[in-house]
């Protein structure tokens, strides 16, 4: 068997390339025979427009989804500040409304004469003055609830809170009659009542509850104010003056 000895030609064989013709051939015809990988193909034209026809959709959908995008973002914009705006609206327009605020201003206490059988029981005529501190509601104290003047959580008198009405920001003085509980009063109170000499100062406090309405500029709600005032007199005898005094309400 032949063994074939390779050259440095082996890279183009020479079996790959025919034998030139002869000198004297008449054909000036050649065949050149190229590797197959120094061959480069050039797509035709009208490749280029199928592939440019691929590629429209994808550029159209990405539009399209550019579009969705920018209304979702425009949506939500709105939203909030829709969100927002109810939210300031409702601040503005309706506000939580703000108690009333109260204070004594005179104490009056009448007592019976020593002839009556309720000589222990004095009635009580409490001067205050209410304040509405509200800029958006008007206040309606309508007919009900209660009062009660109290020494030491004892009570010792009671009666009915006026009905009024307030304006924005208006203050009005109201008056509390109050009437003596029956039974024996508390000594400190008694001797406050008796001594007109010494003046002896007592500390009491009076309790109101009274339902109302705070009417607004569309709206009206109905709640229950209660007012609560600690004090303390210089005597519950003739002259009786207001040393000091904390009034708290809530509704």
């Amino acid at each position: 068997m032949e063994e074939r000895v390779g050259s440095a030609n082996d890279e183009h064989p020479d079996y790959l390339y025919p034998p030139p013709p002869p000198p004297d051939s008449a054909d000036d015809t050649y065949i050149i025979q190229i590797p197959r990988d120094q061959i480069y193909r050039v797509p035709p034209p009208e490749n280029a427009v199928i592939a440019q026809g691929y590629r429209k959709p994808v550029e159209q959908k990405s539009k399209g989804c550019r579009g969705r995008c920018k209304c979702i973002c425009l949506c939500l914009i709105v939203t909030v500040a829709l969100i927002v705006g109810i939210f300031l609206a409702k601040i503005y327009l309706f506000p939580s409304p703000k108690s009333p605020q109260f204070s004594i201003k005179k104490v009056l206490v009448k007592t019976p004469s020593s002839s009556s059988k309720n000589y222990s029981s004095p009635s009580y005529e409490i001067s205050l003055k209410a304040e509405n501190t509200n800029d958006k509601y008007k206040i309606s104290y309508e007919n009900g609830g209660g009062s009660k003047l109290s020494f030491k959580q004892h009570k010792i008198a009671e009666g009915k809170p006026p009905s009024f009405s307030q304006n924005e920001n208006e203050s009005n003085d109201v008056r509390v009659t109050l009437a003596g509980s029956k039974g024996t009063l508390p000594s400190e109170v008694a001797k406050s009542l008796n001594d007109t000499k010494a003046k002896t100062p007592v500390s009491l406090s009076l309790m109101i509850n009274a339902p109302v309405k705070m009417k607004g500029l569309i709206s009206t709600k109905d709640k229950d104010v209660t007012v609560t005032c600690d004090f303390k007199v210089n005597t519950l005898a003739t002259g009786t003056k207001i040393l000091s005094q904390e009034c708290n309400s809530k509704l």
